[in-house]
C-alpha cells in the first residue's frame, strides 16, 4: 500500500529571466504577512545554496508577494517555543549564519521593499547590497525586537551601526520607532525611494547595471552597504568615529536608558552592549556576541510576558463580539458618527474618527465651544504634515469630514452618537432623551463615561437595547485602549458595532459588562483610595511616586491625579464610594484635598508645582498643610509602598473577574497595561499574580490587612484559587 505526499506550498519562487537577472519572490501562502519562520529559512538555504554555484544568475531581486508588507519580522510563536538559552542562541546563529551567506553571494543582490519591514525582515535587507523603497506611506522600516524584550538577532546589532552610524542605530534598536522611507533614504539606510508602481521595474533595472558593474543609475551611486555613510555632523563624527568619543556616547546612552526604563527591561542593555561591541572588534565576533545576548533574553521572564502580550493583542484584533449561543454577530453599518460635546474628549473622538476616514459631526451648546472640536482636529492634522506623515491634501481631505453645530441638525442620518459631556447622571440621561427625539429607532448611543453606570445612563431612554458605554482614555488620539460597557439590555449587534468602530480608530479594545466604574476605573480607583490613605498617614509626594515608577508604571499616582484632575478624581471617588463604601472607605482628609479648589495640571495647583514649564517638577509643600504631620513627612518603606497600592489594584481587579464584570483575565491584563500604565514586563495583573503565586498573593493580603486595613481581605475567587492551586492562566 503506498500513500502520496502532498507538498505544502513554497513560500519563496525564483524567477530567472533572459537578462540572468533572478528574481526572487517571497508569498507565504495563506498568511497575510511574510514572517521569518523556520520553512521559510529552510527554503532560503535551498535557494541561497543553488545560487553559490549558479552560472545563469547575474544579479538577484528579492521581493514580497504580499500587496502591503514585506516580512513582518521573525515568527514569534517559534521564539515563544524556545526553553534554553542555548536554543535561542542557536536560532540566532542560524538565521545570522543564512544571512552571510546571502550577503556573500557571487552575484549582486537588490532589495525591494513595499509596506512593513520589520525586525529579520529589515536585517535580510540590511545583508543585501542595494536597497530600495516605496514611497508608499505603509513602506516603514524597523527593528523592533525590544518591544518583545529581545534584541535583533540575525545581524542587525552589527550591520545597522556599520551602516548608518552608532547614533541613528540606537535610536532604531532602542525604541523599535518606524522609519518612512523618506527618512531611510536621508540617513543611508535605503539607496533609493521610488513609487510603488516601478518598484520592481527599476529593482530588475538596478540589478541588470550592477551586473555589468557599472555605476550608471542615474542620481545614485552603487555602493556596498559597509561603504554607505550618512552626512554626519563634525560632532556626530568625533562621537562615532573614535573610540573616546564613542565611549562618551555609550555612557550618555546608558545612563538615559537607567532614567527611562530603569531595571526591569533587560534587552535595551544588551543591545547597546551589542551596538558598542560592533566598532572595534571583527563583524564575526559581533554577531557571536549578538547570538549569546539573544539567548538570554528568549528565555527571561519579561520577554515570555511581552510575547504572551503580543499574542493576546493579535488575538483580540481578529475577533468579533459573539452571542450566547457563541455565533459571532455582524457589526452595523456606521457611515457617519455624531459626537455630543466638542471638549477635549469629544474633540479628540472626532478627530480620530476623521484620521480614519469616518464622516463626523459635532454637536456642543454654542458655536465657540463645538468649534475647538475642529480646532483640536486642525492642530492634530497640521503637526502630522509637519512631520509629514500626512500630505497638505491628506489634512485638507480629513478635516472635509468633520463638521460642527450647537443645533441637531444633520444628527438624523448618524448611525452611531458618542456623547462626550461631563460627567454627570442628569446631564447625560437629558443628552439622550434629546438624541432619541431627533435619531432613528436603530441608531446606537454610546456614552464615553468612566464611572457612571451605563444602565442608569440608559434609564432615560425609549429603546435601551441601542445604548452602549464607550470608555475612551485621554489623550484620545494616544491612549491605545478602548472600554465597550454592556448592560443586560444592549443588544448583539450594538456591542458587536461598537467593538468595530473602536478597532477601526486603531484602538485595543475589551468589552465588560456594566456596574460602577466598569473594570478600568473601579481597579484605578482602589489603587488610588489607597494612595490618599498613604499620603495620609505621612508618606511624601515624591516617595509615593517614585515608588510606583519604580514598580513599574510610567506615572506616579499623585502626577495621574494631577493629569486627570482634583475634579474627575473626586466624582469617581464618590460613585465608587457609593458602590463599595464598605470596602473603599476614603480619609475624611481626601475630601478636604478635593474640595480645597485645587484642579491638578488644569488650573496649575495640585500635587506639583506649574508654573515654569522648563523648570523640573518639584512638588507644592502648600499641599501638606492641611494633612497630618504637615510637611514633616514620615518614612514609609518604598516596599511597603508599593505593596499597598498594587496588591489594591489586584485584589479590586481579581474582584471585578469574580463579579462578572470582566470576561476574562487575558482582557484585565491587556486593559491594565493599555489603559492604566500596569507594567507591561509583569505581563498584567493576572498574569503577574500567577507568576507570585496564588496562595502566596492571599497570605501578602492578609499580611496588608492585618498591618493596614480591612480593604485588604482577599477577594473570594482568589482564596478559591489558593485552596485549589489553580491559577488565571493555568500555565498557559
Amino acid at each position: 500500500m503506498t500513500t502520496d505526499t502532498i507538498e505544502a506550498p513554497r513560500i519563496t519562487n525564483l524567477e530567472i529571466g533572459a537578462d540572468g537577472v533572478g528574481v526572487l519572490t517571497i508569498d507565504a501562502p495563506g498568511e497575510k504577512v511574510n514572517t521569518l519562520s523556520a520553512a521559510l529559512s529552510a527554503e532560503m538555504q535551498e535557494v541561497i545554496e543553488r545560487l553559490e554555484t549558479s552560472t545563469d544568475v547575474k544579479a538577484l531581486v528579492l521581493l514580497s508577494g504580499k500587496s502591503d508588507g514585506f516580512i513582518a519580522g521573525a515568527d514569534v510563536k517559534m521564539l515563544a517555543r524556545v526553553r534554553t538559552a542555548e536554543d535561542g542562541e542557536r536560532i540566532s546563529r542560524e538565521g545570522s549564519a543564512l544571512l552571510c551567506r546571502l550577503e556573500n553571494l557571487p552575484m549582486p543582490t537588490v532589495v525591494a521593499i513595499h509596506g512593513a519591514c520589520l525586525g529579520g525582515g529589515l536585517e535580510v535587507a540590511l545583508a543585501c547590497r542595494y536597497r530600495l523603497a516605496s514611497n508608499d506611506p505603509s513602506t516603514q522600516l524597523a527593528l523592533p525586537e525590544v518591544q518583545l524584550g529581545l534584541l535583533p538577532g540575525a545581524g542587525g546589532t552589527q550591520r545597522l551601526p556599520r551602516l548608518v552610524g552608532m547614533q541613528a542605530a540606537l535610536d532604531m534598536i532602542l525604541t523599535g520607532k518606524r522609519v518612512r522611507a523618506d527618512r531611510a533614504r536621508k540617513m543611508g539606510l535605503v539607496h533609493e525611494v521610488v513609487p510603488r508602481e516601478v518598484l520592481r521595474e527599476r529593482a530588475c533595472q538596478v540589478a541588470r547595471a550592477l551586473a555589468r558593474a557599472t555605476q550608471d543609475l542615474g542620481h545614485i551611486p552603487i555602493q556596498p552597504a559597509s561603504e554607505k555613510r550618512p552626512a554626519v555632523s563634525v560632532g556626530q563624527l568625533v562621537l562615532q568615529a573614535t573610540m573616546p568619543g564613542r565611549a562618551m556616547m555609550y555612557r550618555q546612552v546608558k545612563k538615559s536608558l537607567q532614567k527611562k526604563v530603569g531595571s526591569h527591561y533587560p534587552a535595551p542593555y544588551l543591545a547597546l552592549e551589542a551596538v558598542y561591541y560592533s566598532r572595534g572588534h571583527a563583524f564575526q565576533e559581533g554577531l557571536d556576541i549578538e547570538s549569546r545576548f539573544f539567548g538570554q533574553l528568549a528565555v527571561s521572564e519579561v520577554a515570555r510576558n511581552l510575547m504572551r502580550l503580543f499574542f493576546a493583542t493579535t488575538a483580540m484584533k481578529g475577533e468579533g463580539w459573539k452571542d450566547r449561543e457563541g455565533h459571532v454577530v455582524p457589526p452595523l453599518p456606521v457611515e457617519k458618527v455624531g459626537v455630543l460635546g466638542g471638549g477635549l474628549m469629544g474633540g479628540g473622538i472626532a478627530t480620530l474618527l476623521a484620521d480614519k476616514g469616518v464622516r463626523v459631526r459635532v454637536k456642543d451648546r454654542d458655536m465657540e465651544s463645538a468649534s475647538k472640536a475642529a480646532g483640536y482636529a486642525a492642530k492634530y492634522f497640521g503637526d502630522k504634515v509637519k512631520k509629514r506623515h500626512i500630505r497638505p491634501y491628506q489634512k485638507d481631505m480629513a478635516m472635509g469630514l468633520l463638521s460642527v453645530t450647537d443645533q441637531y441638525t444633520g444628527f438624523g442620518t448618524s448611525n452611531l452618537l458618542i456623547e462626550a459631556v461631563f460627567e454627570d447622571l442628569s446631564l447625560k440621561q437629558r443628552v439622550l432623551r434629546d438624541v432619541e427625539a431627533v435619531t432613528g429607532p436603530d441608531t446606537i448611543f454610546a456614552s464615553n463615561t468612566s464611572s457612571l453606570p451605563i444602565a442608569q445612563i440608559a434609564q432615560a431612554s425609549s429603546r435601551p437595547q441601542n445604548v452602549v458605554g464607550m470608555h475612551f482614555f485621554s489623550p484620545v488620539e494616544k491612549m491605545p485602549l478602548l472600554e465597550v460597557i454592556v448592560t443586560d439590555k444592549t443588544a448583539d449587534p450594538v456591542v458587536a458595532t461598537a467593538l468595530a468602530i473602536g478597532k477601526k480608530m486603531g484602538k485595543q479594545v475589551i468589552v465588560v459588562r456594566d456596574g460602577p466604574g466598569f473594570y478600568t476605573t473601579r481597579a484605578l480607583a482602589a489603587m488610588m483610595n489607597e494612595t490618599i490613605k498613604v499620603f495620609v498617614e505621612g508618606a511624601s509626594v515624591e516617595a509615593i511616586d517614585r515608588a510606583m515608577r519604580d514598580f513599574g508604571f510610567p506615572v506616579g499616582p499623585m502626577a495621574l491625579i494631577d493629569e486627570v484632575g482634583f475634579d474627575v478624581a473626586s466624582k469617581v471617588i464618590h460613585v465608587i464610594l457609593d458602590a463599595f463604601g464598605n470596602r473603599m472607605q476614603t480619609p475624611d482628609e481626601a475630601f478636604l484635598l478635593f474640595g480645597s479648589g485645587r484642579l491638578g495640571r488644569k488650573n496649575k495647583q495640585g500635587f506639583y508645582l506649574y508654573e515654569d514649564a522648563k523648570k523640573k517638577k518639584e512638588v507644592d509643600p502648600t499641599v501638606y498643610d492641611q494633612m497630618p504631620y504637615g510637611r514633616d513627612r514620615r518614612e514609609i518603606p518604598a516596599k511597603l509602598i508599593s505593596d499597598r497600592l498594587s496588591y489594591a489594584f489586584m485584589n479590586e481587579a481579581a474582584m471585578i473577574l469574580e463579579d462578572g464584570i470582566l470576561l476574562s483575565p487575558r482582557d484585565g491584563d491587556i486593559g491594565a497595561i493599555f489603559g492604566l500604565g500596569f507594567p507591561p514586563f509583569l505581563g498584567g495583573p493576572f498574569r503577574y499574580m500567577d507568576t507570585v503565586g496564588i496562595p502566596q498573593v492571599v497570605a501578602r493580603l492578609r499580611e496588608l490587612k492585618e498591618q493596614c486595613s480591612r480593604s485588604f481581605e482577599p477577594a473570594g475567587i482568589l482564596v478559591k484559587m489558593a485552596e485549589e492551586g489553580r491559577t488565571f492562566y493555568n500555565g498557559r
